[in-house]
């Protein structure tokens, strides 16, 4: 190889997801699947206030796609900087306005905790924050969305 990281290479990729809605949308029942069969068809619900208990919401389906992407973009860039992580646990909120019609995410708060040996949070809070607008954008936001960004470093063990 000549110095190049697996990572280097751009790939289109193409994912998959259905939701299946009956009986009466947006009231009825929703069932959303992945094509990679990752889990069963999951319940999902819009409620206005408390989820119904085993029933997804799109809200905490985004809040896990901003974690996720995040946590990849850290663990990207540590990697690249010769500083893997040991862990690293993204916790993502996403805040709505307005009625289901018209809803609109106002804010994405996203909280991070890492533990990355030979790393102290001042050099674990720039990583975070360097790659925060990379990883808004890759779940489809613009890279300047309004939100809390919260890092914490773990001691490494």
């Amino acid at each position: 190889m000549s110095g190049e990281t697996p990572h280097a290479t751009a790939v289109e990729v193409v994912r998959r997801g259905r939701v299946s809605w009956l009986t009466h949308p947006p009231a009825g029942v929703a069932r959303i699947e992945a094509d990679s069969f990752a889990f069963h068809a999951t319940p999902v619900s819009l409620p206005d206030g408390d989820p119904i208990p085993n029933e997804a919401t799109p809200g905490e389906l985004l809040a896990i796609t901003h974690a996720i992407f995040l946590a990849t973009a850290v663990a990207e860039s540590l990697v690249l900087a010769g500083s893997p992580a040991n862990e690293i646990v993204v916790t993502g909120a996403c805040t709505f306005d307005g009625p289901v019609e018209d809803r609109r995410v106002t804010a994405v708060d996203l909280h991070v905790l890492g533990r990355v040996p030979g790393l102290d949070l001042a050099g674990f809070r720039e990583t975070v924050t360097a790659v925060r607008p990379a990883s808004l954008r890759a779940a489809g936001f613009r890279d300047d969305v309004p939100g809390e960004l919260d890092v914490e470093i773990a001691p490494s063990s």
